[in-house]
């Protein structure tokens, strides 16, 4: 290759290079401003004037923060089904539920113990749970000890028997002292009257049986036949369960109201639906660190054995106050944090209050601070309210002061003339009855005017609309339909996008003015 052919080979490379970075350029340079275009275009207007964008914030939960108020017109109660009662003071009986088990009463444990060492050669109780009476015999046990102290006694006997004809008083008396001390020892080995009489006879038995000393059932068997034993050693344990403990597992939060002497009643799968009442004897110091609760025993009569030890049992604690101030459950909102209700004030006013409330009784609260008694609360309708507050900032999203349900636009744009709120009447209704979420609805709608003729040439339209959820990331959802004169009333079909609640407008237009419009609240399964 020439240097000519080099040099112009070289010069257009360059000038084909310089070609490709123009054009690069130039389509970055139309890409940015493409993107800034529509950035400009999704800026609201009033966003435009700000140099440096920021991030949005989050709306502020003003809507529950206590002391907040909303003010709602007697049509506007009326929509959200607000109804209202009185804080008064009445008779509360709070029930307070735990589970427990039942044990043996530890002040009626009895324990049978060997009072002289040997060889069991006989049992009279074979196995745990059988029932043993006070005085019965359970045991034979054969000592070598007590042989030998029998044989004492006897020596003792004869020998008193033998200087009685002695005229000497102090060896009578010490003969007499022998005696005595060789019959208190058999009395303490455990040796009856009647076997004592026996070796004073001549009969010497060395086994000595051994009796019960409590009534009740043998929970515990701690010798076999033919086993040897020392004095002391425990045979058998015995429980009275004439009466047992309950040991309820109580809840801290619950604690507060639990007091010794409560009435307790006791309920069981194994009681056949009866149930037995009691009292709470005694509340442990300790509470479990699994579990969080606290044992509460409560003692309990048994007749016929109906609650037998390491039953589960079911307790409910009774607390009655006389004159507790009270307001119902569904007037407390509960926000997991704290407890708010709203209360009614003067010109259509409702403040939203926190409330400290004690253990609930079926339908009511217990108050102990928040509200006095005589002020007026809202037991209905307030989670309606209390959540459209939250998301819309007011009550206008619910009751007309959005963009759907304010502002009636014409089709041509303007704002219609209000007329008389006697212009139309608005009578409804659905098929079905119920609205089913993601299916169709037929609505129709009968008009009147105010001297009762049916309007036939008005233009009526049905909104349903639900308000858009931020927290839960739901968009606001919408479904319109126009409905058409049919010869007797208007109808048509609307589409409900899910089931939940609408809030849903009836609006009736003619000739661009704004006859009537209803505002009502479906709810679809």
């Amino acid at each position: 290759m020439t240097l000519n052919n080099r040099q112009s080979l070289l010069i257009g490379f360059g000038i084909g290079l310089l070609i490709a970075v123009l054009v690069g350029g130039a389509v970055t340079i139309m890409s940015r401003a493409s993107h800034q275009h529509a950035a400009a275009a999704a800026t609201p207007e009033s966003d435009k004037g700000s140099a440096t964008p920021e991030k949005s914030q989050p709306a502020m939960d003003s809507g529950t923060e206590p002391g907040s108020t909303v003010e709602l017109t007697e049509d506007e109660q009326k929509a959200a089904g607000v109804q209202i009662s009185e804080v008064r003071h009445q008779r509360l009986t709070t029930e307070i539920s735990a589970f427990g088990r039942v044990e043996e009463p530890e002040s009626r444990l009895s324990t049978i113990s060997a009072r002289v060492a040997g060889r069991v050669d006989k049992l009279y109780l074979q196995y745990t749970g059988q029932h043993v009476q006070r005085g019965q015999a359970i045991a034979e046990i054969y000592s070598p000890e007590l042989l030998s102290a029998s044989e004492e006694y006897k020596l003792a006997l004869d020998s008193r028997n033998q200087l009685k004809a002695a005229a000497e008083p102090e060896a009578i008396q010490a003969a007499d002292d022998l005696v005595l001390a060789s019959r208190r020892r058999l009395e303490l080995w455990g040796m009856t009257p009647q076997q004592i009489q026996q070796i004073a006879a001549g009969h010497s038995n060395p086994d000595v049986t051994v009796y019960s000393s409590a009534s009740g059932t043998v929970v515990e068997r701690k010798v076999t036949q033919g086993q040897y034993v020392n004095a002391g050693d425990l045979l058998y344990s015995v429980a009275d369960l004439s009466t047992v403990w309950v040991k309820a597992d109580v809840y801290e939060s619950d604690l507060p109201q639990i007091r010794a002497g409560q009435p307790v009643e006791i309920t069981s799968d194994a009681l056949s639906g009866k149930t037995i009442h009691g009292n709470v004897e005694f509340i442990e110091p300790q509470a479990s660190v699994e579990t969080r609760t606290v044992p509460v025993h409560v003692h309990v009569a048994n007749p016929g054995m109906r609650l037998r030890p390491g039953m589960f049992v079911r307790a409910v604690f009774n607390e009655r106050q006389e004159n507790a101030l009270v307001i119902p459950r569904s007037a407390v909102l509960d926000t997991g944090t704290r407890k708010l209700v709203y209360v009614a004030k003067q010109n259509e006013v409702f403040e939203v209050r926190e409330v400290q409330t004690g253990t609930p009784s079926n339908d009511l609260f217990p108050v102990i601070s928040g509200v006095k008694s005589g002020e007026r609360i809202v037991t209905d309708g307030n989670f309606l309210i209390d959540s459209q507050t939250r998301l819309t900032g007011g009550m206008t999203g619910l009751f007309g002061g959005s963009k759907e349900f304010g502002d009636h636009q014409t089709p041509g744009g303007g704002t219609p003339e209000q007329p008389s709120p006697k212009a139309a009447k608005i009578t409804y209704r659905m098929d079905p009855d119920l609205l089913k979420g993601a299916a169709p609805a037929e609505f129709y709608v009968q008009l009147v005017d105010a001297t009762g003729k049916a309007i036939t040439d008005a233009q009526v339209k049905v909104t349903l609309v639900m308000p858009a959820m931020p927290s839960m990331n739901m968009p606001e959802m919408r479904a319109t339909a126009d409905l058409s004169w049919n010869g007797k009333e208007y109808g048509g079909t609307i589409n409900v996008p899910t089931a939940g609640s609408w809030t849903t407008t009836i609006e009736v237009t003619r000739g661009g003015q704004l006859l009537a419009s209803q505002h009502v609240r479906l709810t679809a399964r």
